[in-house]
């Protein structure tokens, strides 16, 4: 697996399958769009890439609550797991805020990365405002000729929705078990401290 900066990519990619997502804690629903992306890249004959930001946007706007799960290493070696080859990180800036979400789609998903398969999920946004959603990123993808997997919401069996905003409020109440169960592995040192509503950076 390869984790390479957004900024450093002074060519395009091979054409990729691309998840989109911050992929903050790669929970089981993250887990669902990684499957997906190795599974349309092994049907087109594609390279499996992951487009994802080395902190979450909630965090440059001072959310609260937005401390990280997995910092960029742990997130891109877990994402190999699922069989993504490369993981493009980029720094969630003004410069990228900013960006309109046909400029991104445009220049940074066809473009640097080179995009022929997108796979994002039921509730992703982009672009200045968040103001792409699923609809435009169809409308865009369809326009281009590029495909598109929407991947539904992921819930345990009890129906609670798989989010990485649940587990940090599970690991805030010292709940180990729910946590695990969302993220469908062991805590990391990182997770365990933030057990208690414990490590603020």
């Amino acid at each position: 697996m390869r984790l390479i900066a957004y900024d450093d990519l002074t060519a395009p990619l091979p054409p990729a399958a691309v998840a989109l997502g911050t992929f903050d804690g790669v929970h089981l629903g993250h887990q669902a769009l990684l499957r997906a992306t190795k599974e349309a890249a092994g049907e087109k004959g594609l390279l499996p890439c992951a487009f994802t930001f080395d902190t979450p946007p909630a965090a440059m706007f001072g959310k609260a609550g937005a401390e990280l799960l997995t910092d960029i290493g742990e997130k891109a070696a877990l994402m190999g797991e699922y069989g993504i080859d490369t993981v493009i990180r980029c720094p969630f800036d003004l410069r990228v805020a900013s960006r309109p979400a046909e400029e991104f789609f445009r220049d940074m998903l066809l473009g640097r990365l080179n995009a022929r398969h997108i796979v994002i999920g039921f509730h992703y946004h982009f672009g200045q405002y968040a103001r792409g959603d699923a609809r435009l990123m169809e409308a865009l993808c369809r326009q281009a000729g590029v495909g598109l997997t929407v991947v539904p919401p992921v819930r345990l069996p009890d129906g609670t929705l798989v989010s990485s905003s649940g587990i940090r409020e599970r690991l805030m109440h010292n709940d180990r078990r729910g946590a695990e169960n969302m993220l469908n592995r062991a805590l990391s040192s990182r997770e365990e401290a933030l057990l208690g509503g414990g490590y603020n950076e």
